[in-house]
């Protein structure tokens, strides 16, 4: 069964199989003989039951095993319809063992590195049930008959080919690789996760437990699969396989999902990626497998440590209001959030804010919808603001500027400008000259690049605008952040 977190697009395509005495456009045909029926293949797209024209990008030609003939007709989009080159056959009964729609990969004459592009799942497989008749049926050709048989596909991944029903030999000079993962969750008050799974756990709520999570595998940017242990209440660990081929650069993304506090509710929050490619594995334990901890407050002490986690919303309205440089709080502007739920570690209402990006703007008296991001996982961050190190730095002067009471909110701001963006200490925006204090405090908060908060102390909420591509190398607003407490 397909996991109930994996959000995928069924292609189911209506192949109809027509058989004709004669064909109104000659494709060229497979097979010399008179006594023989010339074969083309029609087909139609069927999405969520609909019927509409098949466009299928990068489909080259078909992979066709009928008793213990193998044909491969080229495909020809024509008028916006997908047709196969002509197959013959006598009359008689056959059996349609497989049929694949194939890309030849750019390299025509060498079937070794073709892809399988769309497949017919084979009778009895897993994906079976998700057509109406598998690969495995028998038809009849009659002599100068038409016949129809329909024939449907769905979308093919590679990291799925054993529950299309297919050995490994369905892939070009493939390696199909394993990574496990198991990890926990410390919360920091056990009672607040009275109404999630957790209670349901063999040892029910524990200061320690047991991580439920999901894992989505991307290849090539793509996704291709999604597993999780729901079911098993996260009393056992993920299984990851997929598929490496061998003589192709692959890039792989593992995007990690733990079932945690959101809001007032519970559910799904991605907390991390893994990146890597080809035979590259992820460091593990002397076990074989990968682990993570994750905390609400605090170091776990060990490896694997991922957080601390906070409850913030996915996004919410943020509005500069008109005091800034200095805003009335003492910070850098006055930050108002709106649209917030209720729940989460923010509220709606009026922060101390700070800017991350000094030489990019942002507009004053203007509301933004804005994502919200965790300081403390900075993985997820967008890449022009992904910095483990910078973000810790920061993170450590909020803590402890206590340690420079003579410090301004302009100072304060230009280590902030420093620390995250290498600022060159020339004045604006009413922020003064970098003076031997900032330089001191930025010294300070580099050498505790890998600080994690304790319960109790802060960590900056970051703020981008809404929609902002994972990727994205640059800002088109400035970063702005509040702190809030764990």
């Amino acid at each position: 069964m397909l996991s109930n977190r994996y959000t995928s697009v069924l292609l189911l395509v209506l192949l109809t199989l027509t058989f004709l005495t004669s064909c109104k456009k000659d494709l060229g045909l497979i097979g010399n003989d008179e006594s023989e029926q010339e074969v083309t293949f029609n087909p139609t797209l069927s999405v969520d039951g609909k019927k509409s024209t098949m466009e299928v990008s990068g489909v080259d030609y078909c992979y066709i095993e009928i008793d213990s003939l193998v044909f491969r007709p080229a495909t020809y989009l024509i008028d916006g319809k997908i047709y196969t080159q002509s197959i013959k056959l006598t009359p008689g009964t056959y059996k349609l063992n497989k049929f694949l729609m194939m890309s030849n990969n750019n390299t025509p004459d060498d079937f070794s590195d073709d892809v399988v592009i769309l497949a017919a799942p084979m009778e009895g497989s897993e994906y079976s049930v998700f057509v109406t008749q598998a690969a495995g049926f028998s038809f009849v050709v009659n002599h100068l008959k038409k016949a129809n048989i329909d024939v449907e596909v769905i979308l093919f991944s590679p990291a799925d080919y054993n529950k299309f029903g297919f050995d490994i030999d369905i892939l070009p000079a493939t390696t199909v690789r394993e990574q496990k993962f198991i990890g926990v969750i410390l919360p920091k008050n056990p009672a607040d996760y009275v109404n999630s799974l957790y209670l349901n756990q063999s040892s029910g709520l524990q200061n320690e437990m047991p991580a439920i999570f999901s894992i989505d595998v991307y290849r090539n940017g793509r996704l291709v699969k999604s597993v999780d242990n729901e079911n098993q209440l996260g009393e056992t660990f993920v299984s990851i396989t997929y598929p490496d081929g061998d003589n192709t650069i692959d890039n792989y993304r593992l995007d990690l999902n733990v079932y945690v506090r959101v809001g007032a509710s519970f559910g799904y929050k991605y907390l991390k990626s893994w990146e890597f490619s080809d035979d590259e594995m992820i460091p593990s334990e002397p076990d074989g497998m990968v682990h993570f901890v994750l905390s609400e407050c605090g170091s776990n002490g060990g490896g694997g440590q991922i957080g601390p986690y906070m409850n913030l919303p996915e996004s919410c309205h943020f509005t500069i209001q008109p005091n800034w440089a200095p805003g009335s709080l003492g910070a850098y502007f006055d930050g108002e959030l709106s649209d917030v739920p209720v729940g989460f570690s923010i509220g709606n209402g009026f922060y101390s804010a700070w800017c991350g990006t000094d030489s990019v703007s942002i507009n004053i008296n203007h509301t933004y919808e804005m994502d919200v991001y965790n300081s403390l996982l900075p993985s997820v961050l967008p890449l022009y603001t992904r910095s483990a190190t910078r973000w810790n730095a920061v993170n450590w002067l909020f803590n402890n500027l206590t340690n420079y009471p003579l410090a301004t909110w302009g100072e304060i701001q230009g280590a902030a400008w420093e620390i995250l963006n290498n600022w060159n200490g020339v004045s604006h925006t009413n922020v003064p000259d970098a003076d031997g204090l900032v330089e001191s405090m930025v010294n300070e908060a580099r050498l505790h690049d890998d600080f994690i908060p304790s319960c109790g102390q802060k960590a900056a909420v970051i703020f981008v605008p809404k929609g902002t591509p994972r990727e994205a190398a640059t800002p088109k607003i400035q970063v702005v952040f509040v702190m809030a407490n764990l």
